[in-house]
């Protein structure tokens, strides 16, 4: 199956959990706040780990074409390749526009933006899965950047 076919069957299983879904709890929100501050914090500072830290063991990472990257070392490893080209941000947001929980799982939606040195500007929307950790945390299971028009 084409890994374009397995991004939009993930963007399609938020649709079909919403029937078994309740509000995000306030422990869920305060962590994904704090991973998207982290994402926020890290790309200012050039801080890879900071961003990769807000990852789990087993997450994956799928751009806008559809490609994916499996692993937190492989998607840390993939963020230093990109980041060393673009080097540490000017400003960076993420808006997120809402969200759902279906037990472990929060299912979140919304824009992530980041404005570079050399001009370089980024605007992803996103879907991002959280998952609730053993020690009560929340970390990205799946990260899927939704393309562009």
């Amino acid at each position: 199956m084409p890994k374009l076919t397995l991004t939009l069957l993930a963007l399609l299983l938020p649709v079909a959990a919403l029937a078994q879904t309740t509000p995000t709890s306030a422990s869920a929100r305060a962590g994904i706040d704090a991973g998207n501050q982290a994402w926020i914090d890290g790309v200012k500072a050039g801080d890879v780990a900071r961003i990769i830290a807000t990852y789990a063991e087993h997450s994956v990472e799928c751009g806008p074409t559809g490609a994916c990257i499996e692993g937190r070392a492989a998607i840390g490893q993939h963020m230093k390749t990109e980041y060393a080209k673009l080097g540490r941000a000017n400003s960076a947001s993420v808006s997120s526009w809402g969200s759902t929980q279906s037990a472990g799982f929060v299912y979140e939606w919304g824009q992530a933006q980041a404005t570079f040195h050399n001009g370089k500007n980024i605007v992803d929307k996103y879907v991002t899965i959280w998952q609730r950790q053993r020690d009560g945390s929340w970390k990205i299971f799946r990260n899927l950047v939704i393309p562009a028009k």
